[in-house]
């Protein structure tokens, strides 16, 4: 089934990381891949802001993902490993995607998640060159065994943002990542995407 979604406030904050520290979150059969030439961690938030699955119109819901990047057979790919939505989104989890509720607000300039110790204030600046980190088009996650699906994404305008405060990031800590460093930060007032559901097994 074709799942198109525009979403809205789209934003990627990124930390150097090492392909050790990767490796430690990932399932057997995964490989830690440089992005850019770094190895990174990521919390990518967002506004789910309409579309369609197949003829059903979706709700509107924010979302908070935590990833890294790998290479799976060849290709390079973002494998997720925290899913979280507001209440409205958690219909993925009848398609086997891992998604858990969480309170969330993301709005232009912030991203806050209290029960998740996550808060984060920045500010686009300046227009972004195209990067590998906005280009994958395989995601994996785990769900009884690594699963996978398709991107395809329609165009979006990507700004360089800096952090406005102090910020914080609990789900990457309690993972191990070193976060002491303030991130790179990539942000899109609009994306649209397309996905086939549900997501396939792939192997390892």
């Amino acid at each position: 089934m074709l799942l198109r979604h525009r979403v809205r406030d789209l934003v990627l904050a990124s930390w150097e990381t090492d392909a050790e520290q990767v490796a430690r979150t990932l399932p057997p059969g995964l490989e830690p891949a440089p992005v850019d030439g770094r190895h990174l961690v990521t919390i990518a938030a967002l506004r789910w802001d309409g579309g369609r699955l197949g003829r059903l119109p979706l709700p509107h819901f924010s979302q908070l993902n935590v990833r890294v990047y790998v290479r799976h057979e060849g290709e390079a790919a973002v494998f997720f490993l925290v899913m979280r939505v507001t209440p409205a989104g958690m219909g993925g989890a009848l398609f086997g995607i891992p998604v858990r509720p969480a309170r969330l607000r993301v709005r232009r300039g912030v991203v806050d998640a209290p029960g998740l110790g996550v808060n984060l204030a920045y500010e686009p600046r300046v227009p972004a060159a195209p990067s590998e980190l906005t280009s994958h088009e395989l995601g994996l996650f785990e769900a009884a065994g690594p699963r996978g699906f398709r991107v395809r994404r329609g165009e979006a305008v990507w700004e360089r943002a800096e952090p406005t405060g102090p910020f914080s990031v609990e789900p990457l800590r309690a993972l191990g990542f070193d976060v002491s460093a303030p991130p790179s930060l990539l942000y899109a007032e609009r994306a649209s995407f397309e996905t086939e559901l549900p997501p396939q097994r792939v192997r390892t």
